[in-house]
């Protein structure tokens, strides 16, 4: 594992010092013993009912329109930090994002041990490192994937250093996806309102609008769920009829705005794919 990576780390039980002997890591204070799978430690169990999930290339131009705006936001912002800040990407996954923090303190955490990862840890339960250790914590499209979100994000405004930054994307309008894992969409007030219970300020956030997006979404749900049910001449006709509104929809496209992010409150009634969130934690 990265050295540097457990100079800012300490036993979760009693705070003192771990050690890396062999294939685990160890507490000469208490005992506690992470042990290490192919050199990635485990913090905390990988839950018996997930199903690692396959690599998928991804990049500014690959994936949904919802993951396009994702990069393009976060590239914004990681590309204004100094050099020398350390970044933790929590659920991290294959590295979706992974290229753009090429080249800096970047680690990455998830609750399976993919080859990508760092570190194997639920923060919201065992929160291995030490207090304002990182400059910058990243979840991409993670929070609506945990359960107890609050008591994660709660933990993570525990090692982010004062004045610096947690970034946050989660859908709104998007969906399930990663069953059973998939346990909530939030609103604009939960989101604030949690962060608030966690000591961070809401420097930003946005929304991701795409009324064609949303259109060919619902196409896609009605081509999948709605129309093999039914008695044959029905699904002609119905697939017919799909196949004629995708066109209209794809011209619709043509001449009216492109999908965009903007700040909630200068949307009058608020509809995104998603919310795109910068939060700060309190000095």
């Amino acid at each position: 594992m990265k050295k540097e990576l457990l100079d800012l780390m300490n036993c979760p039980k009693c705070h003192a010092e771990l050690s890396e002997s062999g294939d685990s890591l160890q507490c000469s204070k208490c005992g506690y013993n992470a042990r290490m799978v192919q050199g990635i430690p485990l913090f905390t169990d990988v839950p018996a009912t997930i199903e690692p999930w396959a690599k998928v290339e991804r990049g500014p131009d690959k994936g949904t329109a919802w993951r396009k705006s994702n990069w393009k936001f976060l590239n914004a912002f990681i590309s204004q930090l100094p050099a020398d800040a350390k970044i933790l990407d929590v659920g991290a996954g294959h590295g979706d994002f992974a290229d753009i923090f090429d080249g800096r303190q970047y680690y990455s955490l998830d609750i399976v041990p993919y080859a990508e990862v760092d570190l194997v840890a639920d923060l919201g339960a065992v929160n291995p490192f030490k207090d304002n250790s990182f400059d910058v914590v990243v979840l991409m499209n993670v929070l609506e994937h945990v359960y107890e979100s609050r008591n994660l994000l709660k933990s993570i405004s525990r090692i982010v250093k004062s004045g610096c930054s947690v970034v946050i994307t989660v859908p709104f309008l998007l969906k399930v996806h990663q069953a059973p894992f998939d346990f909530a969409r939030y609103t604009p007030y939960f989101l604030e309102k949690m962060a608030e219970d966690a000591g961070l300020q809401v420097e930003s956030l946005q929304g991701y609008y795409d009324t064609q997006y949303l259109l060919n979404e619902s196409l896609g749900n009605a081509w999948q769920y709605s129309i093999n049910t039914q008695p044959k001449p029905q699904q002609m006709v119905a697939k017919t009829l799909v196949f004629i509104i995708q066109r209209l929809v794809n011209w619709f496209g043509k001449v009216t705005r492109k999908g965009f992010i903007a700040e909630t409150q200068s949307q009058i009634n608020p509809a995104p794919v998603g919310y795109l969130m910068v939060l700060r934690k309190k000095a």
